[in-house]
């Protein structure tokens, strides 16, 4: 009879396990021995119910926008496995030092069991927790969770239909979400995980087999769906390069390592994968990443197809398959040169489950974001940037956790050709916006900077996420004419007599333009007494130079004074405006009488105004007047008027616009009229 039987299971084990899949209730009174054995491909019983994927999912809405996916390598609070394992304790251990094991069991009888193991290997249990529900196997990756974050900042899980008949792996992320108590959204795109991934600002990558599995939606659908429910705004659908594999699956031969990095296997030319592997680095190379500029593309070497770029990013840590070949110590490498500051630690895979080209680490392992995360969301400053200036840094600061912010926690960390770090304070601006300023610096500088913050429930935050080991840079470079000497200060009889010179050298490598310079103040009796050039606009090549000559014409006597008043020289190029500082000794500008105020402003109205606001101006005096609008912070917006004025009654209007027109947002602004002795400030409120 069991001879019988045994040619019975020979011949119908497709159907038996077909059989077994479907039976949820009975599987979970097996023993893991006698648990059919799946593969990661679909078996040809499963093929035979591949109809039944997403039969029975139900779409819900999307989260509330805007919506924003949650990177791998940023904060985990922990990680998803199941038993039976599928990885070497020895990993679970390692995870465990620093986050939070959820192992997916089926019965209390098998919880005791795992628990007994981790024990007996010296894991960390208190920071292990247990899901109980049926699975149908070991492949976290490709069926668990997705985290997203919506409008109120709320971290939530977006499901999928799982592309693989495994009803019991299917429905776990809602059983995580209702662990860990947060939103669940479902998504009606079929998909797996280990053919997905993101990069935590808009860009999210698969293959072209996610348009394979979705036939009754077009390329365009399945685009939007990923925008509505992750907030992806560049959604890369690419070709599958492993061309002797047909799983297809993304992880298989490329990773994200960070919004700017993408790590992508390399092959022998004599491999059939070759050819193709080339073309997706290139390809990865001319593309940009969210940062404004072409991704860094790392190689590793799989000579033997070994599945290096599937590995996992655990906060600090990347944990990498190890294959026992002489090549997993170059996979280190590469690894630590990719993603200096992180701890990379190699696994050897189990004996009865070994990592394979298509199927390792990566696939078994699922991140659990932390629900309580602290983004820093930053665009750096990257490439060459102008010495004349300083950098303005902007951060979107954004607790999950909805404690607050502490507010002076928030700094940029920057530091100079390789010095120490000093701190620039970052603050808010609206809302959760924060800005700060480093300061400029001399051309041929190399700058780096990182951002730091931290709110109320304990929680710090880098960005980038490792910090100091591996920050944002850029350098300094001259994009303009530089005036050498930047200040003129007119402090004697002699300077006045004689005048200031100011050498406007061209240290770039391109001809500048010189279009025009102030010739006069408006509002300091200074003016251009003379230019080396002839005539404006001039060319002035590269090591050039235009000499400017400022004098002053209010003389009364030749004592040095501690006080002074300033002004500045605009210098208008073909590669922008900038100014040149003008200080003059206030005792050498006396006969200018303080006693006769020139202009008197009226209180302008309508105030507040959402269309037109009039400005009445009563000019007692001929002289310079200019009128300029300013924003809360003191930044000019418009010039209304900058001229020489008659004596009379004149009413200047403001329509709510910048110097370009565009209308300006709703809120506080100024009004700063200054003449030749005086400055008058009045606020003006612009209702949008």
């Amino acid at each position: 009879m069991s001879i019988n039987y045994y040619a019975m299971r020979q011949t119908y084990t497709l159907l038996i396990l077909a059989f077994l899949m479907g039976a949820t209730a009975m599987a979970q009174d097996k023993s893991p021995d006698t648990l059919p054995v799946l593969q990661h491909e679909m078996s040809p019983a499963e093929l035979l119910h591949k109809s039944e994927i997403g039969r029975n999912f139900v779409e819900t809405g999307p989260p509330v926008a805007p919506v924003r996916n949650v990177a791998e390598f940023e904060r985990m609070q922990g990680a998803l496995v199941r038993y039976p394992f599928g990885i070497p304790v020895s990993l679970i251990k390692e995870m465990a030092t620093n986050v939070t094991v959820t192992t997916i069991v089926a019965t209390i009888a098998q919880e005791n069991t795992v628990i007994s193991q981790y024990l007996a290997n010296g894991v960390d249990t208190s920071h292990c927790n247990f899901l109980i529900a049926p699975t149908d196997s070991y492949w976290t990756r490709d069926y668990g969770p997705w985290f997203e974050s919506d409008s109120a900042s709320q971290i939530g899980i977006v499901d999928f239909p799982y592309n693989r008949p495994r009803p019991n792996d299917d429905e776990i992320p809602k059983k995580v979400a209702e662990m860990l108590g947060i939103p669940w959204f479902g998504m009606n795109v079929i998909s797996t995980g280990g053919n997905y991934m993101t990069d935590g600002f808009g860009i999210s990558a698969s293959t072209d087999l996610v348009w394979v599995e979705n036939p009754t939606q077009t390329s365009a659908q399945i685009a939007q769906k990923m925008t509505n429910y992750l907030g992806i705004a560049n959604y890369q659908v690419v070709p599958d390069p492993n061309i002797s594999t047909s799983i297809d699956h993304i992880d298989c031969w490329g990773k994200f390592l960070a919004p700017d990095k993408i790590l992508i296997r390399k092959v022998d030319a004599t491999n059939s994968s070759y050819t193709a592997l080339e073309s997706a680095a290139t390809y990865w190379a001319s593309q940009t990443c969210s940062y404004g500029y072409p991704y860094k593309v790392y190689r590793v070497n799989t000579p033997q197809d070994q599945p290096y770029s599937n590995s996992v990013i655990l906060n600090n840590k990347v944990l990498v398959p190890f294959m026992g070949s002489a090549w997993d110590d170059s996979a280190k490498a590469v690894y630590e040169t990719a993603m200096p500051g992180y701890q990379v630690i190699g696994f050897i895979g189990l004996t009865s489950a070994p990592w394979i080209s298509t199927d390792a680490l990566h696939c078994r392992v699922m991140g659990i974001a932390d629900i309580g995360l602290l983004h820093i969301k930053h665009i750096p400053i990257s490439g060459n940037q102008p010495c004349e200036q300083d950098y303005m840094v902007d951060a979107d600061i954004i607790a999950s956790s909805h404690q607050p912010v502490v507010n002076d926690s928030v700094m940029v960390h920057y530091q100079v050709n390789g010095g120490s770090y000093h701190l620039a304070p970052m603050l808010i601006t609206s809302a959760n916006h924060y800005r700060g300023f480093i300061p400029r610096q001399p051309a041929g500088s190399v700058i780096k900077y990182y951002l730091s913050a931290a709110d109320q429930s304990g929680r710090h935050a880098t960005a980038p996420f490792i910090g100091a080991a591996d920050p944002f840079t850029f350098h300094t470079v001259y994009t303009n004419l530089t005036p050498v000497r930047d200040t003129l200060w007119f402090i004697t009889f002699q300077d006045a007599i004689y005048g200031k010179i100011t050498q406007l050298h061209n240290y770039t490598q391109g001809v500048i333009t010189l279009n025009e310079v102030q010739p006069n103040g408006i509002f300091l009796p200074w003016y251009v007494d003379s230019i080396s050039v002839a005539a404006m606009p001039h060319l002035v090549n590269p090591g050039d130079s235009v000499a400017v000559r400022v004098r002053i014409y209010i003389l009364l006597n030749a004592n040095p004074a501690i006080l002074y008043a300033t002004d500045s020289m605009r210098v208008t190029t073909s590669a922008g405006n900038f100014h040149v500082i003008i200080m003059i000794n206030r005792d050498l500008l006396t006969s200018v009488s303080e006693s006769v105020t020139p202009v008197d402003v009226g209180t302008s109205y309508p105030n507040p105004f959402s269309d037109v606001t009039s400005i009445p101006l009563e000019i007692r005096q001929r002289g310079p007047v200019t009128l300029e609008i300013l924003d809360i912070r003191g930044t000019r917006v418009k010039t209304l008027a900058s001229k020489i004025f008659e004596p009379g009654s004149t009413t200047l209007q403001w329509d709510g616009t910048d110097s370009r027109g565009k209308k300006l947002p709703g809120g506080i602004y100024l009004c700063r009229v200054t003449s030749s002795n005086n400055t008058k400030t009045m606020r003006m409120v612009l209702i949008r």
